[in-house]
């Protein structure tokens, strides 16, 4: 995509979400989401279709692609309130037996927390319930064809981050929403708040850690690592991992480094773990990742400011 469509399907999310706010019809909104998803799609190849016919699938779109078997329908679920699970078990249904490979839900007020467990189980059918700020991750992960506009796009990156944190500091179910590359680019985000040199490593061939952060302390720079795992099974990091991680501290002489799990840990990750190991590396779960939402949250808004030992806000609510 150039960088002048990505502007525009920017404008268009913001076109989207005024309509949502200050709707004037559901006419409006099916035109302006029809008009943003098309956009999206269609940078992965395929062609949108509103109000397929003689589809009798009941869907508000469909989309297929040139030389290709794979189907999409779409659906808006224009409603006042979360969209609860007896509505995405409805379309699901419709969407199996049509049938169709992947589904895509928009709520514009969100989802409950029933709807995200559900599709978790729905396959073979791929099922994807995006909202406004979804919407916005996806626009901000697309890559742009020209390497000269790319710095303007780290700004939309940092917006969408900025967006994440206060909600996962309002609510730590929206952790359930985010993929794990979106999680790596907050924790990015909130140390370089908090005045950390951040290097975000590549997605894969990372050598083990996803955050290089280096903090310079009276003339003397400390170097820490940070390992974020963040899997939708909620499965928890075992002893294997932390012992990889362990190693990776070790190996490149980092000052310390610290392995955040969304789902925690299992009761025998930390065994084997020797006294010195133990002290060079800190563990986390979700209350560090809400915690380090909030300070961030602290310090952006004026309130408060990092203490000079900023080790401190590193080791904080650890173990």
């Amino acid at each position: 995509m150039t960088p002048s469509a990505k502007d525009q399907l920017v404008r268009d999310l913001l076109v989207l979400e005024n309509s949502i706010t200050s709707p004037k019809d559901d006419r409006e909104i099916c035109y302006t989401f029809h008009i943003a998803i098309s956009k999206l799609l269609s940078n992965d190849g395929f062609t949108t279709i509103l109000n397929p016919s003689p589809d009798t699938s009941n869907f508000d779109f469909m989309c297929t692609k040139q030389n290709s078997r794979e189907r999409i329908c779409i659906s808006l679920q224009n409603t006042n309130k979360n969209v609860i699970e007896e509505r995405v078990h409805e379309r699901v249904s419709f969407a199996f037996n049509y049938p169709y490979d992947r589904l895509i839900l928009f709520g514009p007020k969100g989802f409950t927390a029933e709807c995200y467990r559900f599709v978790n189980v729905t396959n073979p059918l791929k099922v994807e319930l995006l909202t406004l700020d979804d919407l916005k991750s996806w626009t901000s992960r697309i890559e742009v064809e020209s390497d000269q506009a790319c710095l303007e796009y780290e700004d939309i990156i940092k917006i969408v981050s900025k967006t994440f944190i206060e909600k996962i500091a309002n609510d730590t179910n929206f952790l359930l929403k985010l993929e794990w590359r979106e999680l790596e680019k907050i924790i990015a985000e909130i140390f370089e708040g908090l005045a950390f040199d951040v290097k975000l490593t590549a997605p894969s061939k990372d050598g083990g850690k996803d955050l290089i952060l280096e903090i310079n302390k009276k003339g003397d720079t400390k170097r820490y690592l940070v390992e974020v795992k963040h899997w939708k099974s909620k499965k928890q990091v075992g002893q294997k991992y932390v012992k990889e991680f362990v190693n990776v501290i070790c190996n490149e002489k980092s000052d310390s480094g610290l392995l955040l799990s969304t789902y925690g840990f299992t009761s025998n990750a930390f065994e084997g773990l020797t006294e010195l190991e133990r002290k060079s590396v800190r563990f986390g779960d979700e209350e560090k990742i809400v915690s380090l939402c909030k300070t961030y949250l602290k310090v952006k808004s004026g309130i408060w400011t990092p203490l000079d030992d900023l080790q401190e806000i590193f080791l904080e609510q650890t173990r």
